[in-house]
């Protein structure tokens, strides 16, 4: 059961349904730091958690989950939004580290500017007691730098809300061979109640974004819960 509990008390059982999909945003590091395992294995990830998320439900064409990607580097761009994830082609989501540098501020700017409208929808839905909310997933290997910092943008995230109960962010520091590290500080400031992992091994950023993009969590002790199996 999918519980969240409103800011007065009422609780709220929210699962995802074909009538109320859940819509997950990866945001993804695709700066030069990132080419190599990092690169590979950040693919690998979205691409199981694709795969899972599309073999959850009923069959047909109206699948649990929808999908937002925006890569970063010197620029964020959105490469699919609000997308159902059956209508995706896993194989075709390849991330390359072939941009230039860290542009997180940006990232959170273009996914607020989407997630405003969509939770301001969600307001109207029929079934918004147990629509499940937003979960956003990101992931660096450096530190923001390109522009104004991203902690403003970041909060303005995290105060959108469906009856009280806020928009969930998962953080992940990647910090796999040589080259960056991950700015930890900002990552956990940018994450929901300190939903920050240290990623070191391929593997474990494989398990995060998989686990954690499929995983329907609602609430932040649901998806802390899953993290800490990680």
């Amino acid at each position: 059961m999918k519980v969240a509990t409103a800011a007065g008390g009422q609780a709220h059982n929210r699962q995802a349904r074909q009538s109320r999909p859940q819509l997950v945003c990866i945001l993804a590091d695709d700066s030069r730091s990132m080419a190599g395992p990092k690169a590979r294995a950040a693919t690998e990830g979205i691409q199981e958690m694709l795969m899972e998320c599309q073999s959850k439900g009923p069959g047909g064409e109206r699948a649990y989950f929808l999908f937002k990607l925006i890569r970063f580097d010197d620029v964020a761009t959105l490469d699919m939004d609000m997308t159902p994830v059956r209508e995706i082609d896993p194989d075709d989501i390849v991330l390359k580290g072939s941009g230039g540098r860290t542009n997180i501020t940006q990232a959170l700017e273009i996914l607020y500017a989407g997630l405003e409208r969509y939770v301001h929808g969600l307001q109207q839905h029929p079934e918004r007691n147990e629509h499940p909310l937003p979960l956003v997933l990101l992931f660096s290997d450096g530190h923001h730098n390109v522009g104004p910092g991203p902690d403003g943008i970041a909060q303005k995230v995290k105060s959108l809300s469906l009856d009280g109960d806020p928009v969930i962010v998962a953080t992940a520091g990647v910090s796999i061979g040589a080259g960056d590290k991950p700015d930890e500080k900002m990552l956990r400031s940018i994450a929901t109640d300190n939903l920050y992992v240290p990623i070191t091994n391929a593997d474990v950023l494989v398990d995060f974004i998989s686990a954690v993009g499929s995983s329907g969590a609602s609430t932040s002790e649901e998806l802390r819960t899953i993290i800490e199996s990680l």
